[in-house]
């Protein structure tokens, strides 16, 4: 038997996204929406667009990414959705620059995110933002949604299709 979702008392406790294989049809489409620091939460719990509790359980750390499906039913998909945030967005012109910038981000301990367009984006920091202006960098704020797969990290990064 299915319980109606306005008198779901339990969460949906999802511990991956799922694969979607067979398009969402004519399913009522839902939002789980997160900030993008939280794409790689092993552990939160919130509501959708809708008012529906999801519980996110994984025993993982990989991130989840924006447009995962994270539930599906006969009637209802949730979709993951990543929050745009004010980025500071910058367009190199060498490696060399790429390097600078990447230096000098990575001091500051500050999540670096290279785009398909090779673009440097981190969020909006107004100390940051303002130490790459003095340092001659050309730098813009733009809204963006910060995807987990463009995350640079130390080590074990996968190459950007």
């Amino acid at each position: 038997m299915t319980v109606p979702f306005a008198v779901q008392t339990e969460p949906i406790v999802v511990t991956q996204a799922l694969e979607n294989l067979h398009g969402l049809g004519n399913r009522t489409i839902d939002f789980f929406v997160i900030e993008w620091y939280e794409a790689s939460k092993s552990r939160m719990k919130k509501k959708t667009r809708g008012g529906i509790d999801v519980l996110v359980e994984k025993a993982h750390r990989s991130a989840l990414e924006d447009g995962d499906l994270l539930y599906l039913s006969e009637e209802r998909a949730i979709l993951l959705k990543i929050k745009p945030c004010d980025c500071v967005v910058l367009r190199p012109q060498s490696l060399q620059e790429v390097g600078t910038l990447c230096f000098e981000i990575g001091n500051k301990h500050v999540p670096i995110f290279i785009t398909h367009e090779n673009e440097v984006c981190v969020a909006y920091d107004a100390p940051l933002y303002q130490l790459l202006l003095s340092g001659g960098f050309r730098a813009e704020i733009e809204e963006r949604v910060l995807h987990p797969s463009q995350m640079i990290k130390a080590y074990g990064n996968k190459s950007l299709k």
